[in-house]
């Protein structure tokens, strides 16, 4: 009657466990997140962020969202450049 019981404990655990993780690995909110529609950027346009606090530059080759990304805990300073041909 005890392995009986500890296999129906064991299973109860290894049952709520699997439910815990399977929660932790989707996304928070229930739901998929808001998508903003982004404009794509024009040919010959290269958009450069840098961070004013230690001087790192990034070159974004695929716009996501209108947000700058962020660096040293602060957003990035916008550039844009056209490219000569």
């Amino acid at each position: 009657m005890d392995i009986l019981l500890a296999i129906v404990f064991g299973v109860v655990i290894l049952v709520v466990l699997l439910g815990t993780l399977r929660g932790f690995a989707g996304p928070r909110g229930g739901g998929k997140p808001a998508i903003e529609a982004v404009e794509p950027m024009p040919e010959g346009l290269r958009i450069l962020y840098w961070c004013e606090t230690c001087g790192l530059e990034v070159l974004l080759l695929r716009r996501g969202t209108e947000n700058p990304p962020r660096h040293c805990g602060e957003s990035m300073t916008k550039r844009e450049e056209m490219l000569r041909e």
